[in-house]
């Protein structure tokens, strides 16, 4: 490691990878920084799933060939592991009802994370990236035209101080960089949730090649939890190997996600499915849900990724902004612009920086307000139809839930008018704060 480089890059997720590749492969001196010791190792919670409906998060993606392509981008990540086709995703009610959207082409492509990252940091390295791992990055500074970065090492607890002229912060949705910025000022927080997740072999469960949803209170003790769950592979999986099951709770803050795991596979509505299961990986997060940052750079110093978000940008989301952030750096440093078409990309693709967007989403969450009698009778109506063309998005699957249910809401009216009145209040009204913390909305 050096005094100084070209540009510091302090995460290495997919975000972060991406950028440093991209700067290294052009040039630059980069220095990539992260906490962990083993990089492309995953512990955390993370659905890892491709979503290939067009224009997600401003590209549309597949698999070519194996890789991962970004067809208005322009770039293919090259990608070694295996994938997971999932024809449906199915929200399952406690009385097992389903309401299901479905796709030939596949409603998501889940995949291995470990590998992704692996192959990632196999090419930085080639490129020239150096790369120092263990040490945290706890601060950057605009300072005489560049940026200082303060790093801490994580056995030694030494600070370490390296110089460049521009700095990635893509530190991941608890980001220690942008927490010491201006724009951090800028946006609310809403509420925090804890994520457990088991990675699962022998779960019998009806429904292959599905992503899973349970909605309602019943799923665990608390009545607050968010279950889902699907196959992927794992990072060591071969051609022709079965896919494993991914487990996993989040709750809101001050309950437990682990137990409500527990609860779930030992005696819940489901638990049967789970008889002969056996835990072969587990995961765990903490997430803070703040409002997006809608203009993600401070001088010098560029946010990428999920450092900038409300929730998530998925993996092929970091990938993206990390690669075009990359691309406003160098022109940036040949002509001193840049900084804006990247900021002005991400204020137009990140769906939610648009008004509404969050409270959209966060709406398909407040589906648990309702009880568990009251969403066995709502998806009863739709148990047996198919929502076809679907795919896996927070934006528009939202849309697909609402639609399905308005469309018997004549019936719902006449035989259920207490369930049809709470329904079009929750759909209307109910703010981010009352769906994803389970508050009733106040009286007008």
């Amino acid at each position: 490691m050096k005094n100084q480089y070209d540009v510091v890059v302090i995460g290495a997720g997919p975000g972060g990878l991406m950028a440093a590749l991209t700067l290294a492969r052009e040039g630059q001196e980069v220095l990539l920084v992260d906490v962990k010791k083993e990089i492309p190792k995953i512990n955390r919670c993370c659905c890892t799933a491709l979503i290939t409906e067009p224009n997600t998060h401003g590209d549309t993606v597949s698999v070519q060939n194996n890789n991962i392509h970004f067809e208005k981008t322009g770039i293919t990540v090259r990608y070694t592991g295996q994938w997971v086709k999932l024809e449906r995703s199915i929200r399952l009610s406690p009385g097992e009802k389903k309401l299901t959207m479905a796709n030939e082409k596949g409603v998501a492509w889940p995949y291995s994370k470990e590998v992704l990252l692996r192959n990632l940091l196999a090419d930085a390295e080639t490129a020239g990236v150096d790369v120092l791992t263990e040490t945290a990055g706890l601060k950057a500074e605009n300072y005489h035209g560049g940026v200082k970065v303060v790093l801490r090492g994580c056995s030694s607890r030494a600070l370490k101080e390296v110089s460049g002229k521009v700095a990635v912060a893509a530190d991941g949705v608890n980001s220690q960089i942008v927490r010491g910025l201006e724009l951090f000022k800028k946006r609310k927080y809403i509420t925090s949730y804890h994520v457990a997740s088991y990675f699962l072999e022998g779960v019998e469960m009806p429904y292959p090649n599905s992503w899973i949803t349970f909605i309602g209170k019943g799923h665990t003790k608390d009545g607050k939890s968010q279950l889902y769950m699907l196959a992927k592979h794992l990072p060591t999986a071969k051609p022709g190997d079965e896919p494993i099951i991914d487990l996993m709770c989040g709750t809101p803050r001050g309950f437990s996600a682990k137990q409500g795991l527990d609860y779930f596979i030992s005696t819940g509505r489901f638990s049967h499915w789970f008889k002969k299961a056996k835990v072969v990986h587990t995961g765990s997060a903490a997430l803070n849900f703040y409002t997006p940052i809608m203009d993600p750079v401070e001088g010098n110093i560029v946010v990428v990724g999920d450092a900038a978000a409300f929730i998530e940008t998925y993996c092929q989301g970091a990938v993206m902004y990390g690669y075009r952030a990359a691309k406003a750096i160098l022109k940036h440093l040949e002509t001193g612009e840049g900084f804006k078409e990247y900021s002005d990309f991400w204020r137009s693709s990140f769906e939610y920086c648009w008004p509404g967007e969050m409270e959209k989403a966060s709406r398909s969450f407040g589906l648990h307000v309702l009880n568990d009698e009251e969403l066995d009778y709502i998806f009863g109506l739709t148990d047996q139809e198919v929502c076809d063309n679907c795919y896996i998005s927070e934006n528009t699957a939202p849309d697909v839930v609402k639609g399905a249910i308005l469309s018997h809401m004549d019936q719902i009216r006449k035989e259920r008018p207490d369930i049809a009145k709470k329904f079009e209040a929750l759909m209307g009204k109910a703010s981010l704060e009352e769906t994803l913390t389970f508050k009733p909305q106040k009286k007008e």
